[in-house]
């Protein structure tokens, strides 16, 4: 009788926890992604951990870890070893989605008047931010750099693209879109597509982006000002919705998801998500993006430690805010768990209480290094002085532990000698798949049209309801949630009749 309730339980707990993600984040700062050897280490790592999922960052600083790209390679790269080609390889072989991590802003790292520039001069840095024969930044148009309103370009040592200049951001987005055309990837997972952070929100001041303001409204921003503030926060949209549209164009089953601005207190705390740093600060509205869906999958990045009771709360907060947000507008939440910060008991409550919110997975930050017994590199968990998880003994002392323990912590409850849970039933106590994109019951129209900020009406020819919007500094436009059907499409002085069908993306010509 036992038996069988055992059997019961855990089929249950099977079954309600069906196609959730099982992930982790592999950061190239921190993972060895050069060799055939390197990524067996990482394919391992995941299987050693019933994971089924892997968010590999293949787009770091300007550069790329595959072959087929538009940008220089990774200088870690030899030129005739293809990682991502072979991780895709070998991780679906063992049917393991990977889903391409890509670093959208900043583009360069520390002082170039001290540190040692890319190698390549045609790095988008050398090309567009900093000229090394005169050795300052650049200037006018050729600067796609975002700065202070005094001029500064460094932001916590890093250089950002402000994609309120057209042209960064349209080489930005054929970058990725690129990256989506040559490699069957099943994901494209767009990080620091944001403004950086910066004290009263000092930031945002490109030249370029600065005199589309001031063409649009006729002055220049001010101190605390909440057009201005709009307008950041636009720029970034816009390069979202420019970006998912055109990679599901190309590959309409592909996930579109995001590692989303999580700091601090959470909506709850704050009065709603408008009062959190993640729109006021880093301009990131993606409640917005959720409820347009423009992303298929929310992952902020819940970088919080279990053992500290403040932020603990936080974590909560945001979580239910998550679940509650991407499930009211039919999007996945995938809330990310700073494993780095906690200790093994502590990142495992943390992902429990994901699932028990029913969120449709976890993913991990990070898998870190996947050398055997690595533990200096490791950014799976961390001491904790005072663990109040700790098992048998609360609050005692709990080391950094090797990266091979926490794989072994999730499939199973202990190691023999350690106990990671009170339960039986660990957390991936078996394999599942990872969920696929489900096919959307509208579709989407995107296009080119003359002039910055042009109106565009969008008309049903059924129903003749309309909606509108606007191009941006490019002229890109870009629709979703329309039903299958016919619609007249006008921008400007110029129209043209398309057709939608469920889950595409039309691409509107003018007649």
């Amino acid at each position: 009788m036992k038996r069988f309730i055992a059997i019961v339980l855990f089929l249950t707990a099977s079954a309600a926890c069906a196609d959730e993600y099982r992930a982790y984040w592999v950061d190239t700062f921190r993972t060895p992604f050069a060799t055939p050897a390197d990524v067996k280490r990482i394919v391992d790592a995941a299987v050693d951990s019933n994971a089924n999922a892997l968010f590999v960052q293949v787009r770091r600083r300007g550069d790329a870890w595959y072959l087929d790209a538009s940008e220089p390679l990774a200088e870690t790269l030899d030129g005739t070893f293809d990682p991502l080609r072979a991780m895709l390889d070998l991780a679906h072989s063992r049917g393991i989605q990977v889903h391409a991590f890509v670093i959208v802003g900043a583009v360069f790292r520390g002082d170039p008047a001290v540190d040692p520039v890319p190698r390549d001069p045609h790095h988008v840095f050398l090309q567009h931010f900093w000229d090394a024969k005169t050795r300052k930044p650049f200037r006018g148009p050729r600067q796609w750099g975002t700065r202070t309103n005094k001029g500064r370009y460094l932001f916590s040592s890093d250089w950002y693209a402000d994609l309120g200049h057209p042209q960064a951001a349209a080489y930005t987005a054929d970058v990725l879109l690129h990256l989506v055309r040559a490699y069957d990837i099943d994901g494209l997972h767009l990080d620091r597509v944001r403004y950086p952070e910066s004290p009263h929100a000092d930031v945002g001041y490109n030249e370029t982006s600065v005199a589309r303001f001031r063409t649009r409204y006729g002055r220049l921003p001010r101190a605390k000002d909440p057009l201005w503030n709009d307008w950041r926060r636009e720029q970034v949209t816009n390069f979202v919705r420019r970006v998912s549209l055109g990679a599901k164009a190309i590959r309409p089953s592909i996930t579109i998801s995001a590692a989303l601005i999580s700091w601090g207190t959470g909506p709850g705390a704050n009065g709603g998500f408008r009062n959190t740093d993640a729109y006021r600060v880093a301009f990131q509205d993606w409640e917005g993006w959720l409820r347009e869906g423009i992303i298929d999958a929310g992952s902020p990045m819940l970088y919080k430690r279990e053992h500290v009771p403040a932020e603990k709360k936080q974590f909560d907060d945001w979580l239910q805010f998550l679940v509650t947000t991407a499930h009211t507008n039919r999007r996945a939440a995938l809330p990310g768990i700073g494993a780095y910060l906690n200790s093994i008991e502590g990142t495992l409550r943390q992902a429990r209480r994901a699932r028990a919110a029913n969120a449709d997975g976890i993913i991990f930050f990070a898998m870190g290094d996947t050398k055997p017994w690595s533990i200096l590199a490791n950014s799976t968990n961390d001491a904790v002085r005072h663990n109040p998880y700790a098992i048998p003994v609360a609050g005692i002392y709990t080391p950094k532990r090797p990266n091979e323990e926490f794989f072994l912590a999730l499939r199973k409850s202990t190691d023999g000698q350690t106990a990671f849970e009170r339960t039986d039933l660990p957390l991936f106590a078996a394999t599942l798949p990872a969920p696929r994109q489900a096919e959307e019951a509208n579709g989407a129209v995107m296009g080119y049209a003359e002039g910055d900020g042009t109106l565009v009406t969008v008309e049903s020819l059924a129903t003749h309801d309309r909606r509108t919007t606007r191009t941006d500094g490019n002229g890109f436009f870009g629709m979703l949630g329309l039903a299958p059907g016919e619609y007249r499409v006008v921008a400007g002085s110029s129209a043209a009749i398309v057709t939608i069908a469920a889950g595409k993306v039309a691409v509107w010509s003018p007649g």
